[in-house]
């Protein structure tokens, strides 16, 4: 079975006991309980229903077969009403940061905290109640997305920095971190 992900049609919104979806195209809203609220979390184009399904066993404290059973369910129910998308193979191999005409920015809701300049940050999304703990490098690439700018912008700040490493190799690994950062709703992106 295909990845999915949230579909570019819906916006979600979390509460402490569930959240809401507005399906766009239709103008309709949909209630969600915390269950669902997690399997939408983990629908990043990258986790498969596997995958998802352990993570939801082991949050929920139910067997794997349950879980899988009620990803299967969810993903049936909600891919029908537009909430979710099949992730195409395409994204899955090229991941979100190698997408033509967007640029990333910083989740304006996230707070920033710098432990010390030579240390890194804590970052903390309210949104998912998240913590990410960040080097150096993690904060010079977030501290780039306060101004919307492209991967190929990022990557020629950072290469600046590190003219010894491979441009190969920086490209990957800015790649990485930004694809989990974007995952996690730390970073967003806005069309060129």
């Amino acid at each position: 079975m295909s990845n999915y992900k949230l579909s570019n049609d819906a916006v979600l919104e979390t509460f402490d006991d569930g959240g809401l979806v507005l399906i766009l195209p239709a103008r309709r809203v949909v209630e969600l309980n915390p269950s669902a609220i997690e399997i939408i979390k983990l629908l990043d184009g990258n986790h498969t229903p596997v995958q998802v399904a352990v993570e939801i066993a082991s949050k929920f404290n139910i067997s794997m077969e349950q879980a899988y059973q009620d990803v299967i369910e969810f993903y049936g129910v909600f891919s029908k009403s537009g909430i979710i998308d099949l992730q195409s193979e395409d994204q899955e191999k090229e991941g979100m940061t190698n997408s033509t005409g967007i640029k990333l920015v910083c989740n304006p809701d996230v707070v920033l905290r710098e432990e010390d300049p030579d240390e890194g940050a804590l970052l903390f999304n309210p949104d998912t109640n998240q913590v990410k703990v960040i080097n150096t490098t993690g904060l010079f690439i977030w501290q780039q997305c306060g101004v919307a700018r492209t991967l190929d912008e990022i990557i020629a700040e950072v290469q600046k920095g590190f003219d010894e490493v491979p441009l190969e190799q920086i490209t990957k690994d800015i790649k990485e971190f930004v694809d989990g950062m974007l995952a996690s709703g730390f970073i967003g992106t806005v069309e060129k």
